[in-house]
């Protein structure tokens, strides 16, 4: 196992979820650079261009971090959330639409009219002023307040399994759809499949009610004519009667008029008003709603390829740029009909054989002998190194070349673990299918002991440079006994 937070992460790498994870790198990276080698080495050799080279560094820091982890589990917790606030917009319709209800079942059909559609009607309204506020360049492309605004907070903020850089990632995401101009078009379709759900759930509470209890729907006013109501049932009803539903005609709205008349009127009466109340509710509410989430949804998927462009005049991507063109191995000067055809580079492989096993003594001093007695033996040369910046490098090439299932470093245990050692483990780790830390005190051999300060600093150590998955061994036996259970 490496030391990352899960490098074999099964989070898809959508064009989304890459540049998601690059721009949160980007934000954590502004408060200092990430140990980056392995990563940097990793993409240089999987990706053929630059561009993809920085994303691929960029989502393998972002596996170490954490984030693809933290985009699945905003997908996890996004439809239980637009559910949650779907029922709850439905419940708050409905209650607006009880409070008309009269103690004898009465129900004021206008006053319920505006209760079920109001705020949906404003909101709508309020939406498609900050969709033409920021289409027009003025607004930031950030749109105002919305339902789909507040879900995508709820997701980010809410408790369960959240990682410590939940906010990091929520910022990276509306900074990154702001720049492209798609926050309207995503919020827009979240806030429409919201109110789409919602309106459908109330219209579904109104077809049970209407169909179980016995209501009487009619008109009252202090100060409006019979005429208004006319007129108003007449307007509203011509979008539901070319749809199919009935709607009380002039003489009908007269009938449930004033004065109680509303207690005597027919069965038939009454149902054209339940079926105009309901048909306004899937014309005027469920049907805009449903056309707009479908039209946002269309606008954000479209402008999805946009997002994964990598900008190559940035300074911070040039910086990157500049330390993959480092990795280029130096030109060969070799006469142009003696220049043999270059093969692309081979992508990143997975661990070895089963049952590989590779050894490096890391910084020993002089007077240990190498390999120490009883040492696995290993599946090639089993190198020490002093630490030096070439050694290194030609141990990690080696690694890479090999990949080994297994990989066993040796450390000297009395001695301090510094910033050196974490790196080098670091891109050692990341070659191998998993890792181990032995630790030798002396040259007495196999039966050496470590002693338990020295075990327990190398093991906070592990823990402070986020290395808990290298394997803490503090003997030879142990050793073996690591080697030997991994199964072939």
């Amino acid at each position: 196992m490496t030391p990352h937070a899960d490098p074999h992460d099964s989070t898809p790498r959508t064009p989304l979820a890459a540049a998601v994870v690059a721009e949160a790198v980007r934000r954590i990276e502004a408060a200092g650079p990430l140990d980056d080698q392995a990563e940097l080495r990793q993409a240089f050799h999987a990706q053929p261009t630059r561009a993809a080279q920085v994303l691929a560094r960029a989502w393998l820091l972002g596996q170490r971090l954490g984030l693809p982890a933290g985009l699945a589990r905003w997908r996890h917790l996004g439809g239980w959330v637009v559910l949650g606030l779907a029922v709850a917009v439905a419940l708050a319709g409905l209650g607006v639409a009880r409070g008309v209800l009269a103690p004898d079942g009465g129900i004021n059909a206008v006053a319920a009219f505006v209760g079920l559609l109001g705020l949906h009607a404003l909101t709508l309204l309020a939406w498609l002023l900050g969709l033409a506020w920021s289409l027009s360049g003025r607004g930031g492309g950030a749109g105002g307040w919305s339902l789909g605004r507040l879900a995508l907070g709820l997701v980010a903020r809410l408790p369960l399994d959240r990682g410590p850089h939940a906010l990091t990632l929520l910022r990276a995401f509306s900074g990154l759809v702001q720049r492209q101009r798609l926050w309207p078009w995503l919020t827009g379709a979240l806030s429409h499949a919201i109110w789409t759900l919602a309106l459908a759930l109330t219209l579904g509470a109104l077809a049970f009610g209407f169909a179980f209890h016995a209501y009487r729907l009619s008109w009252e006013t202090t100060i409006l004519s019979a005429d208004f109501f006319q007129r108003f049932v007449q307007l509203t009803g011509r979008l539901p009667a070319a749809l199919g539903f009935p709607v009380p005609d002039a003489s009908a709205v007269q009938r449930v008029g004033q004065a109680g008349a509303s207690a005597g009127a027919d069965a038939a009466v009454q149902r054209a008003w339940a079926w105009w109340l309901m048909g306004c509710v899937a014309v005027y509410g469920v049907l805009p709603r449903a056309l707009l989430a479908a039209l946002s949804f269309w606008r954000w998927r479209a402008g999805l390829a946009r997002l994964s462009q990598v900008d190559m005049a940035d300074p911070y991507v040039h910086r990157i740029v500049q330390r993959l063109d480092a990795l280029e191995p130096p030109p060969e000067v070799i006469d142009p009909e003696h220049r043999p055809d270059r093969a692309p580079a081979p992508p990143a492989l997975p661990p070895g054989a089963p049952g590989t096993l590779a050894v490096i003594g890391f910084e020993l001093p002089p007077e240990l002998d190498w390999p120490p007695p009883g040492l696995p033996a290993a599946s090639g040369p089993a190198p020490r190194i002093a630490g030096g910046a070439r050694e290194r490098e030609q141990a990690l090439g080696r690694l890479m070349a090999a990949r080994p299932a297994s990989l066993l470093l040796v450390c000297h245990a009395p001695s301090s673990p510094d910033r050196g050692t974490a790196r080098f483990l670091r891109e050692a780790a990341f070659q191998a299918g998993r890792s181990a830390l032995l630790l030798i005190a002396a040259q007495s051999g196999e039966g050496a002991p470590v002693p338990e300060a020295a075990a327990r600093r190398w093991r906070d150590w592990l823990q402070a440079e986020d290395l808990p998955g290298v394997a803490l061994l503090d003997s030879v036996a142990a050793a073996d006994d690591w080697v030997a259970s991994l199964d072939v």
